[in-house]
């Protein structure tokens, strides 16, 4: 998983953490049937996206995104394509 944290100095009191998770085959199957989706109707994330390029994906599989916002936690689906 790949993460970005920026802790605010004393002046400011704030974190953001941005979590991108390369998905399985099964765990992306999973998401598309949960959503009465097909993998290709997901919205895109490029292949080459610095948030995601350690964790070399290949075109068509699904990346989780997870996001916190104060209490709530939200996680976004994208497909890797090669172009946009």
């Amino acid at each position: 998983m790949v993460g970005v944290q920026l802790v605010a100095g004393s002046d400011f009191d704030f974190e953001i953490v941005v979590e991108h998770e390369l998905l399985s085959e099964s765990e992306s199957g999973k998401i598309s049937e949960k959503l009465k989706t097909p993998l290709n109707k997901f919205p895109k994330i490029l292949k080459s996206d610095p948030q995601i390029m350690d964790l070399s994906p290949l075109p068509g599989q699904l990346v989780a995104i997870h996001r916190k916002d104060l209490n709530v936690k939200y996680t976004y689906y994208r497909v890797v394509v090669d172009t946009a």
